[in-house]
């Protein structure tokens, strides 16, 4: 029982990490598409390119957390991350043929 108990809390804890991944790459393109907006504005001076510039670097760091926090993941969990991986892979087998 106990393992189970284990497994739930590190299946609970993996989810939530992931949830929070989720949440940092949808900062990143959120800053992302900020910064794009400030290139479609019209009238482009270099104090809105300095701007767009400073947007565009706040969302790489982001895309950069995210990325680092999911290797921490993947490290933390192995073997959770890697069987959700081989679910996603795995092919389809339809009934209908």
């Amino acid at each position: 029982m106990n393992g189970t108990m284990a497994s739930d809390q590190a299946t609970a804890c993996l989810n939530l990490a992931l949830e929070r991944n989720e949440q940092l790459f949808s900062e990143a393109c959120n800053l992302s598409r900020a910064a794009l907006d400030l290139l479609d504005q019209p009238d482009m001076d270099a104090e809105k390119f300095t701007q767009y510039q400073k947007k565009k670097q706040c969302a790489d760091r982001k895309y950069l957390e995210a990325i680092e926090h999911l290797r921490l993941i993947s490290a933390q969990y192995p073997a959770h991350f890697s069987s959700a991986e081989n679910a996603v892979h795995e092919p389809q087998v339809s009934a209908e043929g």
